[in-house]
Formats: C-alpha cells, structure tokens, sequence
C-alpha cells in the first residue's frame, strides 16, 4: 500500500479512537467488530485537513496510547484534536480537559515568572545568589556571591547537575528548605565551568532563591503572575489539585502492548525545573501571549518587555531535538531554527510521558503536542509537530514530507522496538536466584545525603521504595549480590555488602553512594 492509501485508509476508519475538538463519535459494526469513524461537525480544510491526516497516519504505527495537539496562528487556535486513550485500563479517551504532566517545558514558564517579578522589583536577575540566601556557603570553587539568578535559569550556572539535590526534589519528594540549603552547600562545581550545560539544578536552586525572597512558594507564584492573568483554568503546579478522572496516564511499550506505569508525579516532587500539568487548551492560551507581546483576548496580561526578556539568549548552546535546532538559551527557552526560521522551544520528557511546547515569532505559529509514552511517543510528538509547521506555513511538498516523515518514524520506532525486546531478553536470561533469602536483603537503609530506602518484600518479591519512588527489583548478578532498580526510570544495579560471617545485608551502595543498614524489620506486604 502506498503513502497516499494508507492516508486515505486512515482518514476514513481508524481503529484507534481520534476526534478533532469539533467532532462526535459513532460506532460502527463491521464484519462483527465494533470500531469507531470520525464523524466531523465540520471537517478539517486545508493545513488542518493535510495535518489530521498526517496525525491518522502516524498513530497508525501505535507510537503512544493518546495524544493531544493544539496549533495556534497568530490569536487563534487554528487546530485542536485528541487522540487515543488517557487510560486504556478505564476505557477513557484523551479529550479537551485532560490533563497532561508536562515536566521540562515548566522551565518556561518558571523562566517567565521570574522575568516578571524582576520587571516589578521584586527580584534582581543579576544579584548573586547570596542576596537570597544569605546563610548560604558554597563549597569552593563555587560563590554564593559570584553565580545570579539569570545565570541559574540560562543553566550558566557552573554547579554540578547531579546529586541529592535533583533526586529528592524531582523523584523522592523527601526536601524541607533547610535541607536542601545544606546540600546545595556540598555541592561540587560541574566539569563545564560556565559554559551552558542543561540540567534541572539552576531552576532547582532558582527556586529556593525566589521561595526565600518571596516568602511563597515557586508553585503559587506561577499560579498568581502567569496562569491566573493567562486564562490557564487547568493548569497547576499541584497534582492534588487536579481530579483523577482527568489525568492523562502514563505508559511504556511492552512486547505484550503497553504497559501501565507507576504514575511517580505527586506535589513533593513537583520542581520549578519539572513540576506543572496542563491541557492542550491552556497550552494554546500560553502560546498566544508569547506569540503577541504578552497580549491575549484584547488585554496586555504580561508586560511585551517581560516577554522579550524571557525569550532573548543569555547563552550559547550548538544542540538540536531531532529538525529543531538549538543555537542559545533564554530564561526558560531553547532558541533556534527549524527548517530555517527562527523558532523558540522547550520539551519534557519522563517516565510515561512526552511534551512538545514552540513557536515560530516570525511566522506566528505555535504548536504543542501531549502524549503519554515517553520513548516512542517523543518521536510521534516531534514528527507530528514538523509536519504541523510545514503544513501551515502552506508548504507545496507536503505529500513528500508526509511521506519522509513516516518512513522515518516508523524505521526509528522498529529500531526502539527491537532496542525494548533484546533488553527485556538480556534481563530474562539472568538467573533470579539469590545466595540468601529475601529477608537477608530486607529492610531500611539510609544515606545522610537520599534519605531512607525501604527495601520489602511483595507477594514473595523484593520491592525498593525511595521516598515516592517505587520499583520492583530484579537479580542482576546473584553471585555479587548485585540487584536492579528503575528508582529515577532507567535501570540502576545496587550492590548489597555482607560481612563475613552475617547473615544479613548491613549495607548497599547505588550510583557511588553508600546506605546503612538501620532497621532490620524486612517488611513483608
């Protein structure tokens, strides 16, 4: 079957559930099997018409559950449509209000947000991080009195991305201020000096650096100077504020289909560089300020000067996300080029989801796809969002592209899929066994820099819990009592010690750092 069949085919039946936000569902009986046909209100025309194709086309390759995607032109939402499912497992489908974990595209707004609060006074970008924190005391070469708030969120920042810092507030969610104050003092300078280095530390300390200024959290500063004066009625900085039954679940592709994850996002762990849920409808609203100056439905709800701060490089950076190119980093945004024009950026990606945020100034199109897988689905996202800029810059060749872009998706999801299988074999050939029981390895741990693991046992398995991160383990080496946890979402294999003559673990050590045995209470679920 050709490109242009297989399009048609699409357009016409689809077995996956799609609807375009004008669109009502009908089912229909064919050869004794219910699928469901896309019944337009108002069919799509022209751009929006080549795009919902293309869309059809690519989700026919199964790259994530559900997807949603809006694309706004100028002060108008020019496209909007949802895909698939937000929860295979409760049969509901991605519509206009569910909600979406957006993670690394917070940083934009994050960055917004203080552009603002310096454009009232109430920070300065260019003071040193002292003037914040002032009981604050840097482990050398590091200065508290020589790094600035531009230069945290412009990741120019000069300390090392790595460490407890980052793992309590984006995975454990176990962080008062005062610890995180003492950490950040331990800290070691990064291998890049000042140079940029992306990372979630300079928006992680930000932050700590804005609460303490502000005496507020970062999470309702960006509900009282960016969502609220937006419009953005869905959008949060707190799961707990957001309704079960409109969450968008995340997934992993698994041999046997797709696989739900443990939705690891809760309001401790939700962080200035990674902690916000949105809608495709919010993310429309967002698009359009920056599009305009800072202007939306006739009001000026953002000054045009905080807008072209935020968007303004402050470092230089050689990068590209598959045709999006990176020359430079503003507060909060990747600058660059696709396809040749200027455009503005900023993705997320974690367990079990995937978001495509950017805008073309210069043009004035913008566009933000949702989905919720992260591996598979950050292709589907980025292909998806390509083809939604060629198409309404009203390219001529968009058949060929279409054509290009799927060959594409479809040979580098069969290299992940491939990729997926030889790592699930490789861990299966392992031997499960043990040298000692499950409750020789049982127990509580504690690192003076993570915190406390709780390893329990679970229906006659061990199960390692991290503050809010959970995984079940897996043997890796029996013989060296080496065992395999996804604490922070990929595969990291923890070492047990067991003196000589105990028959019990009195110690592990993960990524170089050692935890104590505590209690020895195993903990049987």
């Amino acid at each position: 079957m050709n490109m242009k069949t297989l399009l048609a085919a699409s357009a016409a039946l689809t077995l996956v559930t799609c609807s375009a936000r004008t669109t009502q569902l009908v089912d229909v009986v064919e050869s004794d099997v219910m699928v469901t046909e896309t019944v337009e209100d108002v069919m799509p025309t022209g751009p929006a018409a080549e795009l919902h194709r293309f869309i059809l086309g690519a989700r026919d390759l199964d790259l994530s559950p559900g997807l949603a995607i809006v694309v706004v032109q100028g002060d108008d939402v020019a496209y909007a449509a949802d895909f698939g499912w937000a929860d295979t497992e409760a049969g509901r489908e991605v519509d206009a209000e569910t909600v979406f974990y957006i993670a690394s595209s917070t940083k934009s707004f994050t960055g917004m947000a203080a552009a603002k609060l310096a454009y009232d006074g109430r920070l300065d970008l260019d003071a040193p991080l002292s003037t914040y924190l002032s009981d604050l005391s840097m482990t050398p070469p590091l200065s508290e009195d020589s790094i600035t708030l531009r230069q945290l969120l412009s990741h120019t920042h000069g300390i090392d991305n790595g460490g407890p810092i980052v793992l309590r507030t984006a995975f454990t969610g176990q962080h008062t201020p005062e610890m995180l104050l003492d950490l950040l003092a331990e800290q070691p300078a990064g291998d890049h000096g000042r140079s940029f280095e992306y990372g979630n530390m300079g928006y992680n300390v930000a932050s700590m650096a804005m609460d303490a200024a502000l005496g507020m959290s970062w999470k309702d500063v960006l509900a009282q100077e960016i969502f609220e004066p937006i419009g953005m009625s869905s959008t949060t900085a707190y799961r707990s504020a957001v309704d079960e039954d409109r969450l968008a679940m995340p997934y992993g592709w698994e041999p046997d289909g797709w696989e739900r994850q443990e939705y690891a996002k809760h309001d401790s762990n939700m962080h200035a560089a990674g902690g916000m849920m949105t809608t495709t409808a919010d993310l429309a609203r967002w698009l359009i300020v920056n599009m305009n100056g800072g202007r939306i439905d006739g009001r000026q709800v953002l000054p045009a000067a905080v807008v072209a701060e935020a968007h303004t490089a402050v470092a230089d950076n050689d990068d590209a996300w598959g045709p999006f190119s990176r020359d430079g980093y503003g507060l909060g945004w990747h600058v660059g080029t696709f396809d040749g024009s200027r455009q503005l950026h900023h993705f997320g990606g974690f367990t079990g989801f995937h978001t495509h945020v950017s805008f073309m100034p210069d043009e004035r199109i913008g566009v933000a796809v949702l989905v919720n897988d992260s591996r598979l689905g950050a292709g589907l996202a980025t292909a998806v969002a390509a083809f939604a800029y060629d198409a309404f810059r009203g390219l001529d060749d968009l058949d060929a592209r279409s054509a290009e872009y799927l060959v594409e998706l479809s040979e580098r999801s069969e290299g992940a899929r491939e990729s997926t299988l030889a790592d699930r074999a490789r861990r299966a050939a392992r031997p499960q066994s043990l040298p000692h029981p499950l409750e020789a390895y049982a127990g509580v741990y504690e690192s003076p820099r993570l915190g406390k693991v709780f390893w329990t046992i679970r229906d006659g398995r061990l199960h390692a819990a991290l503050g809010l991160a959970q995984s079940a383990v897996e043997v890796f080496n029996g013989e060296e009592n080496q065992l395999r946890v996804e604490l922070t979402g990929g595969g990291t294999v923890v070492a047990f010690e067991f003196p000589e003559g105990t028959d019990k673990a009195a110690a592990l050590v993960v990524a170089g750092e050692r935890f104590e045995r505590i209690d020895d209470s195993p903990g049987t679920w």
